[in-house]
């Protein structure tokens, strides 16, 4: 597998950072993931309530981490 030039200067700067802030970059980027695909659901199904939104994202959520590459 090859790396683009972007993607080894993203690697380098990644490693400058502290643990935490790695760390808390992984969070803020899952969270944004996550933002992501509860608007997408609520756009696909606008008349869900909150409730059966969050059933849905966990369902979508276990589809996509279940998938084997």
């Amino acid at each position: 597998m090859y790396l683009t030039h972007s993607e080894i200067r993203q690697l380098e700067l990644l490693r400058k950072n502290s643990p935490s802030d790695r760390f808390l970059l992984m969070v803020q980027l899952v969270d944004g993931q996550i933002k992501a695909l509860k608007a997408g659901l609520r756009y696909k199904h606008p008349d869900i309530d909150d409730e059966e939104l969050e059933q849905c994202l966990k369902s979508t959520m276990k589809k996509i981490y279940s998938l084997k590459l």
